[in-house]
């Protein structure tokens, strides 16, 4: 029993530490979406203003994906007296990935969803958040 005690802290403090690697001068991370894996980097850490995303498409062979269509949505729930926030970027294809600029208006916790269209079908959104300061 005490060895599950043990390894819980463990394993909690292993994820935040983790998790601020991937921050840490900025964001990368890759997720499946139907038959393809996205990823998304940004290079610096989410702020106020323009915010430049790049995201890579690849297929299961490992090639660059570069006919689809794709929008980055970011939001920021209602709180208080404050409406809900909710804006997109079209991402446009660059070479080899797609790139869009989130332009958050404040700081704070921002959903973001990566929408892909291909072939006339649209693919399961990649959400992540991003803290913006």
């Amino acid at each position: 029993m005490k060895k599950k005690i043990f390894y819980i802290p463990v394993f909690i403090a292993l994820a935040f530490f983790s998790a601020g690697i991937a921050w840490a001068g900025g964001m990368s991370l890759v997720r499946k979406s139907a038959d393809l894996t996205v990823q998304v980097v940004m290079d610096k850490n989410p702020s106020v203003g323009k915010n430049a995303v790049r995201v890579a498409l690849k297929d299961a062979s490992g090639a660059a994906v570069t006919d689809a269509l794709m929008r980055v949505y970011y939001s920021m729930p209602a709180m208080g007296g404050m409406p809900a926030m909710n804006y997109y970027a079209n991402a446009v294809p660059r070479g080899k990935e797609y790139v869009a600029v989130m332009d958050i208006p404040m700081a704070g916790s921002w959903g973001v969803a990566v929408k892909i269209k291909r072939g006339g079908r649209l693919l399961p959104p990649v959400k992540f958040s991003a803290d913006a300061q």
